[in-house]
């Protein structure tokens, strides 16, 4: 079964919450996400975000690069101006998130959206 990683800086929102799309989205993947400076917690207000939407973030807490394993298929950045230099992927993508700003809670239910349309394409392209 093929991997995908989510990354970026804190693993607390946007890698997190695509990890939690991808898994609602599709069982034909090993999905998983990291930081690279992980938070202690995912961030409340995308988690009530996402309770919103119906899923909840409950179970889910951010993790480190060298927990990811070392065959990942597709390693899929958000930006941030990360790099994952310990990281060995057969593909690397870059959802390009570092030009939405993400101050509000508004701003972050913005990107919570834009996120969820990205992880189902990114999926239904790979999956053909």
């Amino acid at each position: 079964m093929k991997t995908i990683a989510f990354v970026c800086v804190g693993n607390s929102f946007k890698s997190i919450i695509c990890e939690r799309f991808g898994k609602e989205l599709t069982n034909d993947f090993i999905i998983l996400s990291a930081g690279t400076n992980p938070a202690e917690k995912v961030n409340e207000e995308v988690a009530k975000i996402m309770e919103r939407k119906g899923l909840s973030m409950k179970n889910y807490k951010p993790h480190s690069l060298d927990q990811l394993p070392n065959n990942i298929d597709y390693l899929v950045k958000m930006g941030c101006g990360i790099e994952c230099p310990f990281v060995i992927a057969k593909e690397t993508i870059d959802f390009n998130m570092d030009k939405y700003p993400s101050k509000t809670f508004e701003e972050k239910e913005i990107i919570v959206n834009l996120l969820e349309e990205k992880v189902r394409t990114l999926i239904e392209n790979i999956s053909k």
